[in-house]
């Protein structure tokens, strides 16, 4: 199974930029054969080059009314850059694209984490600092479902 984790965010923007950090993590972790690390940023247009894969897991912020550090589990039926209480921190149509590109949809989980700081900054606060380990944790069992 061919399957990419795509980590989205402005890295300059403390915890907006979680899914950075968490692919930046990911790229020298032991991965199943097939696995691709990406680090999107806050380029859309890297949803282009997911054409091919069966999975693809998005790691993002997401604004979900939890407290801070709480990581959430959607499928792609969610709507991340709608307005309401699930959405992304950014208003970034990955998905769309996503959906409008592919000629097989892949299976699309997204993982976010719910921020506690948006503001400059190169570092996660720490109470999102600590939950990259469970994120990673959630993506390496994402890896391990057939």
């Amino acid at each position: 199974m061919r399957t990419a984790i795509v980590g989205i965010g402005n890295s300059l923007m403390r915890d907006e930029g979680v899914g950075v950090h968490v692919a930046r993590a990911l790229v020298d972790a032991r991965l199943p054969e097939g696995t691709r690390v990406i680090d999107a940023g806050t380029d859309p247009d890297v949803a282009f080059d997911l054409d091919g894969f069966d999975r693809v897991i998005v790691v993002d912020a997401v604004l979900g009314g939890e407290s801070p550090g709480t990581v959430y589990r959607f499928g792609d039926e969610v709507e991340l850059d709608a307005s309401g209480s699930r959405r992304a921190c950014h208003d970034v149509g990955f998905l769309e694209i996503l959906r409008k590109t592919a000629r097989r949809r892949p299976e699309v989980i997204i993982l976010g984490v719910e921020p506690d700081e948006i503001d400059w900054g190169l570092d996660l606060s720490p109470v999102v600092r600590r939950s990259v380990d469970r994120v990673i944790e959630v993506v390496q069992q994402e890896l391990r479902r057939p």
